[in-house]
């Protein structure tokens, strides 16, 4: 009657040994992956630190003035290059045009903006409509043409 009793407790012991052992082991590996994570950290900091004086070096404005005057050409700002706001041209009225009764205004390059923008004096560059709701904006395909 002991003897299965002993084979059980000593499975028992050699079970939780091993499962000591593995432990262990795991503990020891990310112990070392601690070690290894500090010391970058440690390099992270020192290294941005030593950005920062760089950049601070290379941002100083005498540094860049020297830069400018070597290597652009630039010139004091003349008094005539200085202008009031009443100088400004007016806004164009869309009465005036001819295209004010058009749905659709034309841009530089021909091609007509199906926005509804009408009226007004034409702006820089071109800004794409929104989608209405419930319309897809299909950017890619992922199909083959045949």
């Amino acid at each position: 009657m002991r003897w299965p009793i002993t084979v059980v407790v000593l499975l028992l012991v050699l079970a939780v040994s091993l499962g000591l052992y593995r432990l262990e082991s795991e503990v020891q590996q990310l112990e070392r992956d601690l070690a290894v994570s500090t010391a970058k950290v440690e390099d992270n900091y020192r290294d941005s630190r030593i950005l920062a004086a760089e950049s601070s070096f290379l941002s100083q404005p005498s540094r860049l003035q020297a830069l400018a005057q070597r290597h652009l050409a630039l010139r004091p700002m003349a008094i005539t290059q200085v202008g009031t706001l009443a100088s400004l041209p007016l806004k164009a009225k869309a009465a005036d045009t001819k295209d004010a009764g058009s749905k659709a205004a034309n841009l530089p390059d021909g091609k007509a903006r199906g926005d509804g923008a009408e009226k007004g004096p034409p702006v820089p560059g071109w800004k794409p409509r929104k989608p209405r709701r419930g319309e897809r904006i299909v950017l890619a395909s992922s199909r083959r043409p045949q």
